[in-house]
């Protein structure tokens, strides 16, 4: 049994400080990864229904899948260590979601709704699966989808890895507020208060950066967020996390079934312990959409956050390893 966290929320906090509140990895001694100068790092696109979607490549094709999938705010870099200590034993891909970096940014909240943004991965992966199961890997958003995206599609998932988020369908229960109407619905305050209701619409690059800690990586990602869309980040929130849509994802018939389908492949879900918006109580309720509950992995970090990749990507590293090494991937 998890025990639940639970998180303060500081009435009269500026957009800026919600976003943070609790969310910014602790310093780290982490080097910046100059990935970007790296020749063998391949920069492709896939299209979904005329958008474009960016991503990057690295490892042989004849080698095993792995794709990586960012959340809010962050873009394909967020992978760099990733992307270096797994594309030797794999083809590794990690990609820009919508509204991010060099991937389109198209307008309109309907463009940023989970059957969409699920089409995009699946972009990703027919441009370089070749006949491959994927392995999945997705933080924060990019969770959110990954789990989604591995019930709806067991034909092209072998392994699934989760950071920081449980599934979406968990959280909704936690957030609707006849099933408990206050743990939770504090701990993604930021969102619903900031993100869904348009609050966050006149974040800049530099607000978007704030939790990086490395100057150079900060500088990196400014220059990403830059090219991005502002009013697309928010579109994820509105599109799907709004109260109106909490409720619909429940009880729309297609939502119902999106959110229902059960994932039949082995999953790793890493948490850090002083993560603040996902509950770990929410992270008790998943074995719900597992086939196999005995399929599930749950992997607690003492001493770290939201941001895992970012804190300890060596350790990160090592328990992906590990973990696909004991499943003979």
């Amino acid at each position: 049994m998890v025990t639940a966290m639970f998180t303060r929320v500081v009435s009269g906090e500026t957009a800026s400080d919600a976003i943070w509140h609790n969310k910014i990895p602790a310093a780290s001694s982490e080097p910046a990864v100059d990935i970007d100068r790296d020749p063998n790092l391949l920069h492709k696109y896939a299209e979904n229904a005329g958008t474009k979607i960016h991503y990057v490549t690295m490892g042989s094709s004849q080698k095993p899948l792995m794709v990586f999938v960012h959340g809010f705010p962050d873009f394909w870099y967020s992978w760099r260590n990733q992307i270096q200590a797994f594309s030797a034993n794999y083809q590794v891909v990690a990609l820009d979601l919508r509204g991010y970096d060099l991937s389109d940014r198209p307008e309109g909240i309907e463009n940023y709704k989970f059957p969409v943004l699920l089409d995009d991965i699946r972009a990703v992966i027919n441009a370089e699966g070749n006949g491959r199961k994927a392995i999945l890997i997705g933080h924060d958003w990019g969770a959110a989808l990954s789990w989604l995206f591995a019930g709806q599609n067991p034909d092209l998932i072998e392994r699934l890895v989760v950071l920081s988020v449980p599934h979406p369908a968990a959280i909704t229960r936690e957030l609707l507020p006849w099933n408990h109407p206050i743990a939770q619905a504090r701990a993604s305050a930021y969102a619903t208060r900031f993100f869904a209701q348009g609050k966050g619409d006149h974040l800049t690059a530099q607000d978007l950066a704030y939790w990086v800690v490395d100057p150079q990586v900060k500088g990196r990602y400014i220059q990403a967020f830059a090219k991005s869309s502002i009013s697309s980040m928010m579109s994820y929130y509105k599109a799907n996390y709004a109260f109106s849509q909490l409720a619909l994802n429940l009880f729309d018939p297609a939502m119902k079934k999106l959110y229902g389908a059960v994932i039949k492949c082995p999953v790793l879900h890493v948490h850090g312990l002083e993560e603040s918006h996902a509950l770990l109580s929410t992270v008790d309720l998943e074995k719900s959409w597992i086939e196999n509950p005995e399929n599930l992995t749950v992997k607690i970090v003492p001493g770290v956050g939201h941001f895992i990749q970012h804190e300890v990507p060596d350790d990160l590293n090592q328990m992906i390893a590990s973990w696909l090494k004991d499943l003979g991937s």
